[in-house]
């Protein structure tokens, strides 16, 4: 009986995946302290994920114990299933739920923090501002970088503020939302944002 040889099998050419395609509304003199970032796939076959976007800001640095995000949360509608409150589960299932027809992935706003008030209370606000203006409808994760706990200058104290597209109801993922990944999700989101800062400077 023949033996089979490396010879035998050609060699398997690397599927080339489909990665996130970004656009950027940067921060500007108008909103010093607001980004906005549109992610969505051009193409249908073999997409990267979220998963790996996330990674990188989870642990955005190499250290064992300095190069993890300095906290994390995950904001979820009122009716969405209990399991997705858990983020591995909550973002592996959007990745595997995705129609190939959708292309909107996310949205995602950095906000600066103010460098002569202490982290965790903007860290608040901002929660405090996903809740209201994203999360009846999606899910979030908000994400916080410190680069003063690992020695570093860095960018500044600022809070990255994922939001995945679609709508969570008690059944789970509904399709994406284009005007949330729109301009006009962009406009809204700035001015929900200003509104926010005011309402919370007057309670406090």
């Amino acid at each position: 009986m023949a033996q089979s040889t490396s010879k035998d099998f050609a060699p398997c050419a690397d599927i080339a995946q489909t990665k996130l395609s970004v656009f950027v509304h940067h921060r500007c003199d108008d909103h010093p302290d607001f980004e906005f970032s549109r992610h969505w796939y051009k193409g249908q076959d073999n997409r990267v994920g979220l998963r790996p976007w996330f990674d990188k800001k989870l642990v955005p640095g190499g250290d064992p114990r300095f190069g993890y995000a300095a906290k994390y949360d995950v904001l979820v509608p009122p009716t969405a299933p209990g399991d997705l409150v858990r983020f591995g589960t909550l973002v592996d299932r959007f990745d595997d739920t995705l129609p190939v027809y959708e292309q909107h992935a996310m949205i995602h706003v950095k906000i600066m923090l103010d460098p002569a008030e202490a982290w965790h209370v903007g860290f608040e606000r901002v929660r405090s501002y996903a809740r209201s203006h994203f999360a009846h409808r999606f899910a979030v994760v908000l994400i916080a970088h410190i680069p003063g706990f690992a020695g570093l200058k860095g960018q500044g104290n600022h809070i990255h503020c994922a939001v995945l597209s679609r709508d969570i109801t008690i059944n789970g993922f509904g399709g994406a939302c284009t005007e949330l990944c729109s301009d006009r999700g962009y406009e809204a989101a700035l001015a929900a944002w200003e509104e926010h800062k005011m309402n919370w400077e007057g309670e406090v």
